[in-house]
């Protein structure tokens, strides 16, 4: 199996505000895909939503969850709790299935258009988010710092969490994992830090 460099991303957990702009940062669009190395519709959608995805790579941080679901998954098994926590949170019953900034898409994958991501990313940000990473020297542990500074007037209606996610942006295997014959997976999670329930602010 080859393996690329490991990609690092920071996405916030979506919650209810009510703001006055004085400053606007800009939105970086989160889409989340639900997907298994054992899945035949999720082996027919995931090519097109590559392409898609990869002609907006200064607009989208995609961040793929591999199931244990419907069948054999070897990425899943690497960390099958963090990933059960995400289907739970989303309420997740089959695969493929997408989300774009949480709830504005909650679709297949395949029906996520080009229209819908430049509509995202015209919604401003309510904040800036600076993070950078070091590697231990013997390559074993990841030290992140995250500064995330918010630039409108603004009330939070609920909790407000932070999820830091440590993504691998290229996996290629020999041969097919699981039962559908992809043999390259993209930007799948690998770790959420500190944990799955992330950070509160």
């Amino acid at each position: 199996m080859k393996k690329t460099a490991t990609f690092f991303m920071l996405f916030a957990l979506f919650f209810v505000v009510n703001s006055n702009s004085f400053s606007q940062s800009q939105r970086l669009v989160l889409f989340e895909e639900f997907t298994n190395a054992s899945c035949g519709p999720c082996a027919a959608t995931n090519p097109g939503l590559k392409t898609l995805l990869d002609a907006n790579t200064t607009k989208v941080v995609p961040i793929k969850y591999q199931t244990n679901w419907p069948g054999t998954d070897p990425m899943n098994a690497q960390n099958a709790t963090q990933v059960a926590t995400r289907v739970t949170y989303y309420g997740v019953t089959g695969v493929p299935h997408g989300l774009g900034d949480g709830n504005v898409f909650n679709d297949h994958p395949g029906n996520y258009t080009q229209a819908m991501i430049n509509s995202e990313y015209a919604v401003a940000s309510p904040f800036d988010m600076v993070l950078t990473h070091t590697l231990s020297s013997d390559y074993d542990s990841i030290f992140i710092n995250l500064t995330i500074t918010c630039t409108e007037a603004m009330t939070v209606t609920g909790p407000l969490k932070c999820h830091v996610a440590v993504l691998e942006n290229e996996i290629q295997f020999a041969s097919a994992p699981g039962s559908n014959g992809e043999k390259e997976f993209y930007d799948v999670m690998r770790k959420m830090l500190p944990n799955d329930q992330g950070t509160a602010m």
